[in-house]
Order: structure tokens, then C-alpha cells, then sequence
């Protein structure tokens, strides 16, 4: 009885094994299926993720061949615009691209690439990017030439000048001041600082830096460092009066070529540093297509330097004179045989947005007067004309490029605030002569100047970048836009 109930047992597990068999074989190809499905799933994302990849730098070829074409005119149109159905094909697909420009010379480019052609579209991408004119002015003061700075004034920002720099009694320079290939002179209680709560300068170097000699007389005090340098070769010696620095004291380090007796708790006498790069007034090129809006004088022909008028300023000049209190845009003045006689007004104007004025005649402020404005602005003023070859330019007169005659002051808004006010740029490659009192944000650029007696400048950067100065562009923005 039990043998033959072991044998029906035995009997009925025959077949066990082939159904396990067929339950791992199962099991196995289950898992096959998901790993063959999962391997192709993540073909198609990597595929797909190597043409959305591949759609991007098509779009990018357009910002590139946009950039190549700006580099050689800013009025270079696009080959391929969105506004039209003409499309750059590359290698990876198509793309569209155009660009717009602002006032202050900046371009925004937009390009869209698409995958693999517009046609026959399966992936689209859109790149912005914008480019800003590489910064130019960077200091409150700059002359090609020797620079005088008279007394009682105040300076925020740095001052340079390839020649002598002067720098009258009791005058306060929140900054440096650099001589590329002469002496500096600090008169008595002048003083370079570091910062100025009054007038809210602040991270400044207070670094007097000559290619040449560094003098100080009572009073003076520069709170950085000081460096007398010398032409690369020059023999220094601790006890010349060449390249040296004497007088006043020197609150941070002070190295010299020469002797050095100014007073100071780290002198470095009898060694050279290398002077200070000379650098060039920044020149300016006119091109009308650059400008958003443009009035010129005269109306007719192609607006430049070569098509003159003998009415030109007085026209401007009339025009100024109906309308000083909204003086907004851009405007070009070509006269013809520029002269002293033929000077271009801009006495007592309000601003009511950004005003450039451009000529190649003398441009005269007025005399006690200021520039108001109602709103934020940039105020650039550019002459191109030069004096005749022996004669006199002065603070009190004369034939000058740029002329301010006491107390112009332009509306600087809250003065802890540089958004607001009037930003100025005042440029001439001739002679700038600014006599007592004036006040303003912004830069004084000039082949030559002379500033007397209590002129308050602070340097606003809202200024660094100006359309006609440098060709070069520099992107500072890079997006993508969601389609």
C-alpha cells in the first residue's frame, strides 16, 4: 500500500521540470522584450537629443555669420530675415537672422535655426544675443596733450594725460591721476582719495602714476601709491631729481627712479617701474546709417563732413533757439569753412531725452547757464573742429573747440544716484577751456584743456559707450527664446 502510493506520487510530478522550463523561459523573454524596448527608447531620446542639440548650433551659425557682417558694416543687411522666406542653409539645417540697432550703438541679433530644413520641419530654436561697443571712456578727464586743472575743484573719477598734469591749490580727485610721458604737479591741499562720502565716489585707487617726476608741495596728500617712472633703460639713482617724488605724502607705497622725499612709511627710492601706456584720444567716425534718427544741416545730399553748408550752424542755431526747452535726438552740423565766427549754441537747453550733437564747427555753452533735463538722459557733445595753428584758446576765450564760461553746470539729478540726471559726454580732438564753477556727471575728453577754479566733473559710466567711437562690438547678453 505505501509503495504504491510513493509511486502515484512520483507519477504525478512527471512534467514538473518542463513547466518550470517553460515558466523561466518565459520570465526571459519578458525581460528581453523590456530591455530591446528600454535600448531603443533610449536610442530615439539620445537621437532626438543630438538633433535638438544639432538645431542650436544652427542657430548659433546665424549669430556667427551676423557678427561677421556687422564687423564689416553696421549697415549690412541680412541675407536670410525671418520677415522673408529665403533661408542660409548649413551643413546641420537652416536658419533665419536679423538685427536691430540703439542709439547707443549696441545690436541685437536674433537668429532661429531649424531642423532639418524650414520646409520640413521637426525641430526649431531661437538664439538672442546682444552686442555692446567695447567700452571706451573710461576716465572723467582726459587731454591728449598737457592738462591744467585750476583750484577749488572736485573730481570723481581718474585723470589722463599723455603730457604734464597741473593740478591747482586745494583741489580733491577721488581717483588717480597718470602721465604717460610727463611730470605730475599737486599744488598745495590737493589731495588724491580713496572715496568722498559727499559726493558718494567710493573703490578708487588714489594712484598718482607719472613718466616723470612727482611733485607735492604743502598739504598734499595722496592716500595710494605713488610711482616716478622712467623710460625703460634709464639709469635710476636714489639721489636725482629725475623721475623722483618729493613733497607731500604718499600714504601707500612710493617708487621712483629717482630721489624720493615726500613722506612716506614705505619708500622705494633708486627704482624703476615701467611709466604708464600712452594712450590716444579715441576717434571719432561718423557714419549717418548708424544713427537711429538723424537731423542734419544741411538737409540735402548725403549727410558727412564732405557736404557742407555756409547756413549750417546758423540754421541749428536757430532751430536751438525755438526749441531749448525739448531738445531731444540726434543732430549733425556740417559747415562749411568752420571758423570762431561760426559757433554752434547750446545755451540754456532742457532736455526732455538723449541729445548727441555732432560738428566740425567751435560749440559755445554760454555763459552762466545750465542744462536741465526732465528725465534720465545721455548728452554728447562732439566737435571735430581744430584751431588754426597759432592761435589762442583760454579760459577767457578765444578760439577755442569747446567753450564753458562760468557756473554751466548740467542737472546731475540725485547725486548719489548715477541712473538719473544727465550723463555728458563733452569730446573734441582740439581745445576744451572751461572757466570757474561748472558741474556735471560724465567725461571731458579733449586733444587739450584747461579747467579753472572750482570745476566739479564725476565720471558716470553710463557714458563708457558711445556710438561712433570703436568698431568693435563685444556680446554681453546670450538667450534662448522659447518658441
Amino acid at each position: 500500500m505505501m509503495i504504491s502510493l510513493v509511486r502515484r506520487l512520483r507519477h504525478e510530478e512527471d512534467g514538473y521540470a518542463l513547466v518550470v522550463a517553460m515558466l523561466l523561459l518565459s520570465i526571459m523573454m519578458v525581460s528581453l522584450v523590456v530591455a530591446l524596448d528600454s535600448g531603443s527608447s533610449a536610442f530615439r531620446e539620445s537621437e532626438y537629443g543630438v538633433r535638438w542639440a544639432r538645431t542650436l548650433t544652427v542657430a548659433e551659425s546665424g549669430i556667427d555669420n551676423a557678427m561677421v557682417l556687422l564687423s564689416e558694416s553696421r549697415t549690412s543687411p541680412s541675407p536670410c530675415p525671418t520677415t522673408g522666406s529665403t533661408v542660409c542653409t548649413t551643413d546641420d539645417g537652416q536658419y533665419q537672422v536679423d538685427w536691430t540697432s540703439a542709439a547707443n550703438g549696441s545690436m541685437t541679433i536674433t537668429s532661429t535655426g531649424y531642423y532639418p530644413t524650414k520646409a520640413a520641419l521637426e525641430f526649431d530654436r531661437q538664439v538672442r544675443v546682444l552686442l555692446e561697443p567695447i567700452p571706451t571712456f573710461n576716465y572723467a578727464i582726459f587731454s591728449q596733450n598737457n592738462l591744467e586743472v585750476k583750484n577749488n575743484e572736485t573730481v570723481n573719477g581718474s585723470i589722463y594725460s599723455t603730457g604734464d598734469v597741473l593740478v591747482h591749490n586745494n583741489t580733491t580727485i577721488c581717483g588717480s591721476v597718470m602721465s604717460a610721458n610727463g611730470s605730475i604737479t599737486l599744488e598745495n591741499g590737493t589731495v588724491l582719495v580713496k572715496s568722498n562720502a559727499a559726493t558718494g565716489c567710493t573703490g578708487q585707487d588714489a594712484l598718482a602714476w607719472a613718466g616723470g617726476s612727482i611733485n607735492g608741495t604743502l598739504g598734499v596728500n595722496i592716500a595710494g601709491d605713488a610711482k616716478a617712472s622712467a623710460p625703460s633703460g634709464t639709469a635710476c639713482s636714489s639721489t636725482s631729481s629725475s623721475y623722483s617724488i618729493t613733497g607731500g605724502t604718499v600714504q601707500g607705497k612710493a617708487t621712483a627712479c629717482g630721489k624720493i622725499t615726500s613722506t612716506t612709511s614705505n619708500p622705494l627710492p633708486g627704482v624703476n617701474t615701467t611709466p604708464p601706456a600712452v594712450e590716444s584720444i579715441p576717434t571719432f567716425a561718423f557714419n549717418a546709417g548708424s544713427y537711429t534718427s538723424l537731423t542734419c544741416y544741411p538737409s540735402s545730399g548725403t549727410c558727412g563732413p564732405l557736404n557742407t553748408s555756409a547756413t549750417a550752424y546758423s540754421t541749428f542755431n536757430t532751430y536751438e533757439a525755438a526749441n531749448k526747452l525739448a531738445m531731444k535726438g540726434n543732430f549733425a552740423i556740417w559747415q562749411a569753412a568752420p571758423s570762431k565766427n561760426t559757433v554752434v549754441s547750446l545755451d540754456g537747453i532742457h532736455l526732455t531725452g538723449d541729445l548727441t550733437i555732432i560738428t566740425n564747427a567751435p560749440i559755445d555753452f554760454g555763459n552762466t547757464s545750465s542744462i536741465t533735463s526732465s528725465v534720465p538722459a545721455q548728452l554728447v557733445v562732439i566737435s571735430t573742429y581744430i584751431p588754426p595753428a597759432g592761435s589762442s584758446c583760454t579760459t577767457n576765450g578765444g578760439d577755442c573747440s569747446i567753450y564753458m564760461q562760468n557756473k554751466i553746470t548740467f542737472d546731475k539729478g540725485v547725486a548719489s544716484d548715477p541712473t538719473d540726471g544727465i550723463a555728458s559726454l563733452i569730446y573734441t580732438s582740439g581745445k576744451l577751456e572751461i572757466k570757474n564753477s561748472a558741474d556735471g556727471e560724465g567725461a571731458l575728453y579733449a586733444g587739450s584743456m584747461d579747467i579753472k577754479n572750482g570745476y566739479t566733473i564725476a565720471y558716470n559710466s553710463r557714458i563708457a559707450k558711445v556710438l561712433g567711437f570703436g568698431a568693435g562690438l563685444q556680446p554681453t547678453l546670450w538667450q534662448e527664446l522659447a518658441n
